[in-house]
């Protein structure tokens, strides 16, 4: 009996998995060590993992719920990236270290903590997602597709700009001044821009260059699969695992999850119907 294809690219994406977890961890020690800092002493209360203990395992396992759900998805989805394995591994991962970079980042601006910690901290936080796109672009090819040549209709790069436009309308216009996230709105506005506009146009990246190829029958469909299921999810992951380290609160955490993803469907519903509805089959 032959082994299912799911089944035998099970292994090497958990060992791809597992080998970015450790480099995760790795990078986050030896940024601390060699630029001399102590990422917990920045000025906010510890949580109670960090206090007990318990950090470093509730770390390894965020990690690799976060890489593994990513690896997931990929594996689902990317059949339609392109028919260069490789390529369409960064295709994929590539914008969502950018993503996670700028979702560490962040913390700079809303919670005020040191810049250089979080900035090494971002650059280790982001450095394994590239190399977790070479690993299964090489080792785990996607689900479907991946050795037919097949290539799902990509949106033109300016969808990249648009989705950002709509996330940075979304926090200004809802999230800083009615929701109230804990931000830098008023405080540090120059860099909270900067940030939110880096952010947008992260996740922008993701959808002109692997989210707009995802199958989909409608428009809301994949703008639902890109900004609610698969962006939406991850960015949740990244906002929580603040919760792991510091004693924040968890409603803003929450909000911040919820209302970020939903000005990605928007963008991404609005470029779809807008600027790519009747133009060509389906990707």
């Amino acid at each position: 009996m032959t082994e299912s294809k799911p089944l035998r690219a099970l292994a090497p994406a958990s060992i791809a998995v597992l080998t970015c977890v450790i480099l995760d961890v790795a990078l986050h020690r030896l940024g601390a060590w060699a630029f001399d800092f102590n990422y917990f002493d920045n000025g906010l209360p510890q949580s109670v993992l960090v206090r007990s203990g318990f950090f470093p395992l509730a770390a390894l396992l965020g990690f690799g719920i976060m890489f593994g759900f990513l690896a997931l998805v990929y594996y689902r989805t990317g059949s339609g990236l392109g028919a260069e394995p490789m390529w369409a591994g960064q295709r994929f991962f590539g914008p969502i270290a950018l993503v996670m970079f700028f979702g560490v980042l962040e913390s700079a601006f809303a919670f005020a903590t040191p810049f250089k910690s979080e900035i090494i901290t971002a650059f280790a936080d982001a450095i394994p997602y590239v190399l977790l796109g070479a690993l299964l672009g090489r080792f785990a090819r996607p689900e479907a597709g991946a050795t037919s040549g097949r290539e799902g209709r990509r949106a033109p790069w300016q969808s990249m700009l648009w989705v950002a436009l709509v996330y940075v309308a979304g926090r200004y216009l809802i999230s800083y001044t009615i929701l109230h996230i804990v931000s830098g709105y008023m405080e540090r506005a120059a860099g909270t821009l900067a940030w939110t506009i880096g952010c947008g146009l992260s996740m922008g990246a993701f959808y002109w260059l692997a989210g707009s190829a995802f199958p989909a029958a409608t428009p809301m469909q994949r703008a639902v699969r890109v900004g609610g299921l698969t962006l939406g999810i991850f960015w949740l992951m990244v906002q929580l695992f603040y919760a792991l380290i510091f004693a924040v609160s968890i409603a803003d955490l929450l909000l911040r999850a919820a209302a970020d993803p939903a000005y990605l469907v928007m963008g991404i519903y609005s470029f779809e119907k807008l600027f790519r509805s009747g133009n060509g089959p389906a990707a």
